[in-house]
């Protein structure tokens, strides 16, 4: 008799807190280099996953300094869904998710994980404002 009571309780719980029980939006998150912490995490904006599939095809190639996270700036989280297919001489594969690291007065790249959790970090050429306003950043 329990069991029932708590079902029907979960079932009727699912009809008024439907986003309580559904699962969880994959959300734009901002990371803040100086203080190593994510200051603000967002549902994704109708038009940054066209910005990062802009970015991902304006790929110019592998990012060749040796140090590729700065000391200041942010680093954006953005998921992709659906995933964008990445292909070029270093890396083939689908990406959910891509990171824009934004360094002040620094062109941005672009950190990708593969399917084996490899780090690839990207130049490209696509131009963030629209990305940076719809994040306000």
């Amino acid at each position: 008799m329990i069991r029932k009571w708590v079902a029907v309780c979960v079932v009727f719980a699912a009809f008024i807190f439907p986003q309580a029980v559904s699962a969880e939006q994959p959300k734009v998150e901002i990371f803040q280099i100086e203080t190593g912490r994510v200051v603000r995490s967002t549902l994704k904006p109708p038009n940054v996953q066209k910005e990062a599939e802009k970015s991902i095809a304006s790929i110019t190639g592998l990012y060749k300094k040796a140090s590729p996270l700065p000391k200041k700036g942010y680093l954006v989280k953005v998921p992709l869904d659906p995933a964008v297919k990445i292909e070029n001489s270093a890396v083939n594969t689908l990406a959910s998710e891509v990171i824009f690291v934004l360094e002040p007065n620094q062109k941005p790249i672009m950190m990708v994980f593969d399917n084996e959790n490899r780090t690839y970090f990207f130049e490209f050429t696509h131009d963030l404002t629209l990305l940076r306003k719809a994040l306000q950043l």
